[in-house]
């Protein structure tokens, strides 16, 4: 009865990892609506959040902490127990933080001049930004592994775009390029949606490491003969 309780436990742990998550992915959602336009009020609505996510991303460490001290969890257990604590405090939170910059950014330089081919990137990585961390919580969500494969391509893409919006950043053309105070907080708007892309990515990463034990690349392979041998090639 108590191993069966510690797993209902584990369990409702779980929920509240991706309860947390869908919340951080609806503010990143939000901040892709007020990048559309640079839309100082809907950025507002985003900035100051932070700490409600950081609040509840130290509830969910707690928690792990009690488990932890109150059973003696197995090795996969234990690797769940981890996985949680890392996706919470290391991806979901911290991807929180920086859609809340991003955000910060918009308000601040809502009324400065702007560069429209500088911005269309920014938009573009935004939707990259967030199809990566939305595709990372679906793979932890349903221990999907399978599709972890495919979010390495996905990222190189929105390194592509962070390349081509730093080079108009150091480069802007004559005559253009907005005010030097908005290329500013560009460049640190572009790394934090390549960061939030990255977070996606590692949050599938952790998925594979909690489903095989193994990392992303060596379980990845294994992975790959496995499908290459069931077909019979």
């Amino acid at each position: 009865m108590a191993r069966k309780n510690f797993h209902r436990e584990l369990d409702r742990l779980v929920e509240e990892v991706v309860s947390l998550g869908r919340e951080v992915e609806s503010r990143i959602a939000m901040m892709v609506d007020a990048m559309e336009h640079w839309d100082a009020d809907a950025a507002g609505r985003i900035v100051g959040s932070d700490a409600i996510l950081k609040a509840r991303g130290a509830e969910i460490t707690e928690e792990c902490m009690i488990l932890q001290a109150r059973q003696a969890p197995v090795a996969r257990d234990l690797r769940l127990i981890y996985t949680v604590q890392a996706i919470t405090n290391n991806h979901l939170v911290r991807a929180g933080t920086l859609c809340e910059h991003i955000c910060g950014a918009v308000v601040e330089t809502a009324d400065v001049a702007r560069d429209s081919d500088l911005e269309a990137i920014l938009r573009d990585m935004s939707l990259g930004a967030r199809s990566l961390f939305r595709e990372g919580l679906d793979i932890f969500e349903q221990r999907d592994i399978g599709r972890a494969q495919y979010l390495q391509a996905a990222d190189d893409k929105v390194d592509l775009l962070y390349s081509e919006a730093m080079n108009l950043i150091v480069n802007p053309k004559q005559g253009e390029g907005g005010s030097p105070e908005w290329r500013i907080r560009t460049a640190l708007v572009v790394h934090y949606l390549e960061r939030i892309a990255d977070h996606g990515v590692d949050i599938g990463g952790r998925t594979v490491f909690l489903v095989t034990g193994d990392h992303m690349e060596t379980a990845m392979r294994q992975y790959r003969e496995r499908r290459f041998e069931d077909s019979g090639e």
